[in-house]
């Protein structure tokens, strides 16, 4: 397993493409939830949050593709109103949001900490303080017994999806992550073909 680290703005559109797909069968499909109309492409899950500049980190299997994901969109705080908001300019806040986070267990039950441990080094490395990202009681259960500090938040916190609990990771994490120390991140060109996807989203009954 790779993990992929990229700008949407340098995705190339294969792995876009397949990207997309993963997160219709993930969240549109598995979880229910509606792709705006505006935004709507068949057999693909995208929304108004995927500006150019968010970073993504992808989970490749060479021969099962797409495997888990994160997206990291930089937050500030708003003094009134919706506590966060999308900071879209070249600003740098302090907090990044790290979601649609999704990693497929049944490959690797390490995955879904791997793909936090590379999010942590990534905010650290870009001068963030913490992440903040939806959670789930299997997910703060896993994050207890690897001995990730996280603090709970209340619902609503996360901008790109909504009425989700959420949990406040700080970057420091002194217990967290020996075992993925000196793992490494690749660019889209190093792992896939000619900039192409090896394997077919669509021919894969998932």
């Amino acid at each position: 397993m790779k993990i992929i680290q990229t700008r949407q703005k340098d995705m190339p559109s294969s792995l876009l493409a397949e990207l997309g797909s993963y997160r219709y069968s993930i969240f549109t499909r598995d979880e229910g939830w509606s792709v705006p109309s505006r935004l709507y492409t068949p057999g693909q899950e995208y929304d108004r949050f995927d500006r150019s500049e968010v970073n993504w980190l992808i989970a490749w299997h060479s021969q099962l593709g797409i495997c888990g994901c994160a997206r990291l969109i930089p937050l500030r705080k708003q003094t009134g109103g919706n506590p966060t908001v999308f900071h879209p300019t070249g600003q740098s806040p302090a907090v990044w949001e790290m979601s649609r986070f999704s990693a497929r267990i049944e490959v690797d039950e390490q995955l879904p900490l791997h793909l936090l441990w590379h999010a942590l080094q990534l905010a650290e490395q870009a001068g963030m303080k913490e992440l903040i990202c939806a959670a789930t009681p299997m997910l703060e259960e896993m994050f207890s017994r690897s001995q990730v500090d996280y603090e709970p938040l209340t619902a609503g916190i996360i901008q790109s999806e909504d009425n989700l609990f959420a949990i406040r990771i700080p970057v420091n994490q002194p217990r967290f992550g020996e075992k993925f120390r000196g793992s490494r991140r690749f660019s889209p060109e190093e792992v896939l073909p000619s900039l192409g996807v090896s394997v077919n989203w669509s021919s894969r009954n998932r």
